[in-house]
């Protein structure tokens, strides 16, 4: 099997990576493609197209002129930012590693869940200003006994299931694709935080709206660790601003980085960090363990 990264240059990739990728038998070149005609000229007679981070020049039009590829690999979990119907009617599978970031996806979750929960992150603030207990409300929302629900329940959600546990919390969940979901509606009218975790597909752009707002209680955080566009942005301010929900915490935005006078910045009911929530001590050993597997895998089934 080749495989072409498409993405990194050779010495960006750890050498017992690329050492144990080799020795499973798979040839392997690498080359940073910048544009459609880069990439259909280097990857002309790969099997398998592999990339982390952006991806700058694989178009359903490039797809069109690698007639030896039968899979596109993407380490890590979005898939969202490449040609999935082109794949698809070309016969062309798409393969992640979501299982190398759950976990830490997950802590990060939580982490804002608690941050928020406690007015940690407004709390150090006012410190830094000078100020103590400075209008700072600390009775607004309590965790033990309050309803989490999980849009999306894949692996990552159910670590955050699991995290949370010890907390006493009762944990409902909305994913069309397994058992015992609870409409979304009515998941968003029950829950006290609401956690994103779901991929961005046509289906789930902007699922979060105004009319999902004002359904939720106006004390609810939302959290999202998900893709900024699951959630309709200018929806979510005026939420924020009109009271009709508590409060967010969210890793991700839309677009990224967001635009330095986005009103979301000025509100102390929020929390934003920048699309961190992968990353973790483990991140590496994590990310190119999975990589290695995921293309030993392949090699299995790719004639």
């Amino acid at each position: 099997m080749k495989t072409a990264m498409i993405t990194a240059e050779e010495n960006e990739i750890p050498p017992d990576t690329l050492a144990a990728i080799r020795n499973a038998g798979i040839q392997i070149i690498c080359k940073k493609c910048t544009t459609e005609q880069e990439l259909i000229t280097f990857a002309s007679d790969a099997d398998v197209l592999w990339m982390f981070g952006p991806n700058l020049a694989l178009t359903s039009d490039a797809l069109e002129h690698l007639p030896k590829c039968k899979a596109v690999f993407r380490s890590g979990s979005g898939v969202d930012a490449l040609p999935l119907e082109k794949a698809k009617s070309l016969g062309i599978g798409i393969y992640n590693t979501p299982e190398s970031i759950a976990e830490s996806v997950a802590e990060h979750a939580v982490s804002l869940l608690f941050a928020m929960a406690h007015t940690i992150v407004q709390g150090d603030r006012n410190v830094r200003q000078g100020k103590w207990f400075d209008g700072l409300n600390t009775t607004r929302w309590h965790l033990t006994g309050r309803t989490l629900g999980l849009v999306g329940y894949g692996r990552i959600a159910h670590h955050v299931e699991k995290m949370v546990s010890g907390f006493c919390m009762r944990v409902i969940h909305f994913d069309p694709f397994t058992e015992n979901s609870t409409p979304l509606n009515q998941l968003l009218s029950e829950s006290d935080f609401v956690s994103l975790h779901c991929p961005l597909t046509n289906e789930t752009r902007h699922m979060i709206g105004d009319a999902q707002f004002r359904i939720m209680k106006n004390n609810a955080i939302l959290i999202n660790t998900s893709r900024g566009a699951v959630v309709d942005e200018k929806a979510l301010i005026h939420a924020l601003e009109n009271g009709i929900i508590g409060g967010a915490a969210i890793d991700v935005t839309d677009p990224e980085p967001p635009e330095k006078d986005n009103p979301l910045f000025q509100m102390e009911n929020v929390i934003i960090t920048p699309h961190i929530a992968a990353f973790s001590a483990d991140f590496e050993k994590n990310f190119w363990n999975c990589s290695v597997e995921k293309l030993k895998a392949l090699s299995h089934m790719i004639p």
